[in-house]
């Protein structure tokens, strides 16, 4: 299992930048073994940077399904693959989809909005737009098919991970079969990545760039919407939306932690790490270190430099961050164009576990 950390809040108030934290037993789990939570950036940099310290391979009582995704693997074997990946995606790739996501905003937007001004003026900015916004970008990148995508929408729950990777399997003989210009046809005719190689890379793409990029673009515009200031200054264009992005991405991170596993003793911060103890890296404490950034509380949309973690860092840094950041900024230019105003209408309620960090729901008025 992966840890679930005590409540940001705790953890961004931890006695110290490095501490351990027990993991005491619920109704519905056993008690775990705990681990060390790391609150502050350079320490945070140190644990993602140095892989042969802090590894990624799933520990003890994890899913072993987890040792088949590339993001819990390790040099050399993860440098490899993720360099075939990396080949594959290309700038010029991502850079396709900016009118067909431009397309696909304005239509769900549009929709959204003549819907709720016909019936009560009130939108669910998450679930009417940037939901299926970005599970549709992801499918198109893919390849996956029109038939199979009515599935998505359940590969956020308890049994994703199970379901994605067999699905993987079907898309991946389907990319074979009939060949089209998306990511998995082009690794799929890889012919230097083997079958259980293929069963890494394709997982990894569905999970990291389905509910993270879910996350990312409903927490970005809940926090713009709570923030009517900046998003007057977005709309006016005194603020830049490409720092705005980077601002949004450091106060609601897609993931709240980023775990590893200490591959051999080790020191942290003054505290000695044993092998196999778990160490995870709190992102919203780490976001808030005013020894990096200044007055962290503060939404600043003009905040240079950032160098925020929520897309990683080290070797695992997001694969997908070019087209994590083109999709977001093409969302958010199209939400500023047909909102004069972004007014919450109601409560804006959390959604995933203590590793994710979801919004449920993002009730907006139409205007």
């Amino acid at each position: 299992m992966i840890p679930t950390p005590p409540p940001r809040h705790r953890l961004a108030r931890a006695p110290a930048p490095v501490s351990w934290q027990d993991e005491p037993g619920t109704p519905d789990r056993p008690p775990g073994p705990g681990f060390w939570a790391v609150t502050r950036h350079a320490d945070a940099l140190r644990v993602l940077q140095d892989p042969a310290t802090y590894s990624s391979l799933p520990g003890p009582g994890e899913l072993p399904l987890l040792r088949r995704l590339l993001s819990h693997q390790d040099p050399p074997q993860h440098t490899r693959l993720r360099d075939h990946a990396a080949r594959a995606l290309t700038p010029e790739r991502v850079q396709r989809f900016t009118a067909t996501a431009r397309e696909r905003a304005r239509t769900l937007l549009d929709r959204a909005l003549d819907t709720a001004r016909a019936t009560g003026g009130v939108l669910d900015l998450a679930s009417a737009v940037s939901d299926p916004y970005t599970s549709l970008n992801l499918a198109d990148l893919l390849g996956v098919p029109y038939a199979d995508r009515r599935r998505m929408p359940g590969w956020t729950g308890p049994h994703a991970l199970e379901d994605m990777t067999g699905y993987a399997r079907h898309l991946i003989v389907h990319c074979r079969r009939y060949p089209d210009d998306d990511l998995t046809t082009v690794l799929a005719h890889n012919a230097q990545l083997t079958s259980a190689e293929l069963e890494m890379l394709v997982p990894l793409l569905l999970t990291t760039g389905l509910a993270p990029m879910r996350d990312a673009a409903a927490g970005g515009l809940a926090l713009l919407a709570e923030h009517p200031e900046a998003y007057r200054e977005l709309r006016e264009g005194t603020a830049e939306l490409g720092p705005a992005i980077e601002e949004l991405l450091r106060l609601h991170p897609p993931l709240l932690t980023l775990r590893r596993t200490a591959a051999t003793d080790t020191g942290l911060s003054g505290h000695h790490i044993r092998r196999g103890d778990r160490v995870v890296v709190s992102l919203p404490a780490v976001h808030h270190d005013d020894q990096v950034f200044a007055d962290p509380g503060r939404l600043d949309l003009a905040r240079t430099p950032n160098p925020h973690l929520a897309l990683g860092a080290g070797p695992h840094l997001c694969l997908g961050a070019d087209f994590a950041r083109l999709q977001l900024r093409v969302l958010h230019e199209e939400v500023l164009r047909a909102l004069p105003e972004l007014r919450l209408a109601g409560p804006v309620p959390a959604s995933g576990s203590g590793v994710t960090n979801g919004v449920a729901s993002l009730p907006v008025r139409a205007g």
